[in-house]
């Protein structure tokens, strides 16, 4: 049985987002999208930085979590782009169909 993962990937503005995103669902590797847009505060070299941010969130299987990273890294403007993944657990029909997107058993 997969593992599924909610997957985030930050960038600094739509025309990013929308590049990455567009080249993960071409290869199938994400099911889709939502695109969080919210203000952010962190340290960059050696300075606390304040910016509008986005963050894309979407859900994947573990056999695609290396070529998410390197697609996303490729595809992002940023120096040190943040990609998150995290297990989850769904409802069965959630599961269900994110198996049926990747054509595993359900």
């Amino acid at each position: 049985m997969s593992k599924f993962l909610n997957v985030e990937i930050s960038a600094e503005d739509k025309a990013q987002t929308d590049k990455i995103l567009n080249a993960l669902l071409e290869r199938k590797l994400v099911t889709g999208g939502q695109f969080i847009k919210a203000p952010a505060r962190f340290w960059w070299q050696d300075k606390i930085v304040d910016m509008d941010y986005l963050t894309v969130t979407s859900f994947t299987v573990l056999k695609h979590k290396t070529a998410i990273v390197e697609l996303a890294s490729q595809m992002s403007e940023e120096t040190v782009p943040l990609i998150r993944f995290s297990e989850f657990e769904g409802s069965p029909s959630c599961l269900n169909g994110l198996k049926k997107l990747w054509h595993e058993p359900t």
